[in-house]
């Protein structure tokens, strides 16, 4: 039976999450394994299903846990996940070796790609080496994925077997079956305590003036990473948008009453722009609740998913409730046609041949 190996940075984070969820939508696969540079405490998910061996970070020794003859790996790529420099060399040459010798399918999923420093910075040279790796790795790639459409755009640039496929992230957050209404005026900022000030910085001037007219009259942030300093820039934030009935800090939450608060807020509040929306899973837990959101990029020009959200001289002109409505029922069918997680686990699961 062929031997699978899914090589990742972590168990827990954001690529060990993104990994989790995806096994709990492909079907059971007896014959996989794990491969990590540190095992650690395990989280309660998948993983428990499978064997997880932890490698010294050596292209000798990765060498030797991957499959002898044939086999098939998926690699999560993450650069600074793999290496603190940010070059992963050991990994690269690891699974250069092993393609060349043993003939298997390798399957890649570019979480990040390379740091792009300028020509006079002492890394520049480093980047410029980590690139040329990944050309060779790239060229005996059976399929690779990414999560957004500008980094696909410089993988294919820098050569691919075949095109670089984007495959946006999913949602963090699974919908619960909650039936309470949703709350009008109530707005939802979801994330790590450092994304949800800069968005609060970013939007201000906006908020405040959909605070001033009553269509946003509440907001609530939650989502981990808190520090009392952190706190602290939080208040001082949402305290100048004078909202109507004030703001609620509940930081980091179980997930069943994150899916709670997005399925009863009229909006999530989200600052993502194009480069970064697809590789959001906090943006697409708003798109799987079927939130309206509100976002500074948002223009019914642009392509989805930024033609479904609503600007905030939008909402302040005025948006009838249908409209609202209708705007956030597409924006849920789009994030389960194009990055729901039986959607993404299909693609990798056919790149993968099981």
């Amino acid at each position: 039976m062929t031997e699978i190996v899914i090589v990742l940075p972590e168990l827990k984070g954001g690529v060990g999450d993104y990994t989790g969820l995806l096994l709990e939508h492909l079907p059971h696969i007896s014959n996989l394994r794990l491969i990590v540079p540190k095992v650690g405490s395990r989280p309660a998910n998948s993983f428990e299903q499978y064997p997880v061996e932890e490698t010294n970070a050596s292209a000798k020794d990765l060498c030797n846990r991957l499959p002898i003859q044939g086999g098939k790996v998926l690699l999560q790529y993450s650069a600074y996940g793999f290496s603190r420099t940010g070059y992963p060399r050991w990994l690269i040459h690891a699974l250069l070796d092993w393609k060349t010798r043993s003939g298997g399918t390798l399957v890649i999923m570019f979480h990040e790609i390379w740091t792009f420093w300028p020509i006079l910075n002492r890394n520049f040279i480093l980047q410029q080496l980590h690139r040329s790796d990944l050309r060779k790795l790239l060229r005996l790639a059976d399929a690779v994925f990414t999560s957004t459409q500008s980094q696909a755009e410089h993988l294919n640039a820098l050569s691919a077997r075949s095109p670089t496929k984007v495959l946006p992230v999913g949602s963090n957050i699974r919908p619960a079956e909650i039936h309470e209404p949703r709350e009008r005026g109530v707005a939802a900022i979801f994330g790590l305590q450092s994304s949800r000030i800069r968005l609060l910085r970013i939007m201000g001037s906006s908020l405040k003036s959909l605070s001033a007219a009553g269509r946003i009259r509440k907001i609530v942030t939650a989502g981990s990473g808190s520090s009392a300093q952190g706190d602290k820039d939080e208040q001082a934030a949402l305290l100048k948008l004078e909202l109507i009935d004030g703001f609620e800090q509940r930081g980091p939450l179980p997930e069943m009453k994150i899916s709670e608060l997005l399925s009863t807020s009229e909006f999530g509040i989200s600052a993502q722009d194009e480069l970064s929306i697809t590789k959001s899973s906090t943006f697409m837990a708003f798109a799987a609740h079927g939130l309206n959101v509100l976002s500074c990029y948002a223009e019914g020009t642009k392509s989805e998913p930024f033609s479904l959200m609503i600007s905030p001289d939008e909402l302040l002109n005025g948006v009838t409730l249908s409209d609202l409505q209708s705007r956030g029922e597409r924006l849920r069918q789009w994030q389960e046609r194009t990055s729901s997680w039986s959607h993404i686990a299909g693609e990798i699961g056919r790149a993968l041949k099981i």
